[in-house]
């Protein structure tokens, strides 16, 4: 059984004052929302997303940390994670505002011109903050999309978006006899029909603007281990590429009749997915699998703890290959690497995520 990975509430553009903005939220009507769902398929989340936080803050003659404040403080009672965009990064801003506010989730564009910055935040905010902040702080190539999932987020119009927790419900229904497509479209649809269900009921008139459905996982419940199940061998042997490719052509497809918004891929973080901690602690996944696959792959890189000894040219160039990776499939792409204090071999804990092997970044 499936269950809702996330609910978000999408906010809209900021304007007039800071108290008038943040008192028109509909906070009230996602906590309505999110108990008429939770009545119909448990719902694991409930999140908020700030439109870009640096320019909302512009617009309301604010400070940036005085508007993240004061989101936060609205949304912490309803939302669990709240996700808020920077146009601009300042690495040491950044940090401090990851230590006030510790279910903050940032991303900042990548762009060559600002891979100092970038390098100096992925630094700053593990050593401020802790290791477990780096699952915090992401780097979007291409742009963001609106969807449930955190950090490469953003917020365009007010609404909601959903986002799935279903590796495992999709591989029983293949064994039931279900191709992979009428799988995915199966649980699409019931996912829809759940969440206009809650929706009429909770009385909300918030536009829903769908639901992202990306193949995630969290520990057992495996991308990975479904992938497995598909190639009949284990990851990243020959024909995992092409298996990648159909299946992220198979949520496409599904993802374009549904008008489904967010990214519609797989995603292989490796410390949220039991199967590639197990691949990875034994050597048969390296860093460059993980990064060979971002052509196929939105989150070929995420989640990835490396030694905090790595050098600074070595992160420029693995940015400028998404980059180049983005450029290739057109679509955007996210990265979170995680500098801690161990060497390539070893375990970190990471806080609910568990242990999670560290990986080299030049192997």
């Amino acid at each position: 059984m499936y269950k809702f990975r996330a609910l978000a509430y999408h906010a809209p553009p900021a304007s007039g004052s800071l108290d008038e903005y943040v008192s028109r939220l509909k906070l009230d009507e996602l906590k309505r929302v999110a108990g008429e769902l939770a009545r119909r398929r448990e719902v694991w989340t409930v999140r908020a997303v700030s439109p870009p936080a640096d320019e909302a803050a512009e617009a309301l003659g604010v400070s940036l940390g005085k508007y993240v404040e004061a989101f936060y403080e609205a949304a912490k009672e309803v939302a669990g994670y709240v996700a808020f965009p920077l146009a601009r990064l300042d690495a040491s801003e950044l940090a401090e505002l990851m230590v006030s506010f510790e279910r903050a989730y940032f991303s900042a564009p990548y762009a060559e011109e600002q891979e100092g910055e970038i390098v100096r935040a992925l630094r700053e905010v593990p050593e401020r903050a802790g290791w477990v902040a780096g699952s915090r702080f992401a780097v979007a190539f291409g742009g963001r999309p609106v969807t449930a999932y955190f950090p490469v987020t953003t917020s365009e119009a007010e609404g909601l978006s959903l986002s799935l927790l279903y590796p495992n419900h999709i591989s029983s229904l293949i064994e039931g006899g279900a191709s992979l497509s009428e799988a995915l479209r199966q649980a699409a649809l019931e996912a829809y029909r759940l969440a206009y269900e809650a929706l009429d009921a909770s009385g909300s008139r918030l536009p829903l603007h769908g639901v992202d459905l990306s193949l995630s996982p969290w520990d057992t419940d495996s991308v990975a281990a479904l992938l497995e199940k598909l190639l009949g061998a284990p990851l990243f042997t020959p024909g995992t590429l092409h298996l990648l490719r159909a299946v992220n052509e198979a949520l496409s497809a599904l993802a374009s009749s549904l008008r489904a918004p967010g990214y519609n891929e797989v995603m292989l973080p490796l410390a949220e997915d039991a199967r590639l901690k197990e691949l990875a602690a034994v050597g048969h996944l390296r860093f460059r699998d993980l990064l060979a696959a971002t052509p196929a792959c939105v989150a070929g890189l995420d989640m990835v703890p490396v030694p905090a000894t790595v050098e600074d040219r070595v992160l420029r160039w693995v940015m400028r290959d998404l980059d180049a990776a983005r450029r290739l499939k057109g679509r955007p792409l996210g990265m979170r690497l995680i500098l801690v204090g161990a060497e390539p071999g070893e375990e970190v804990e990471l806080g609910a995520f568990g242990k999670t092997p560290v990986l080299d970044p030049t192997g």
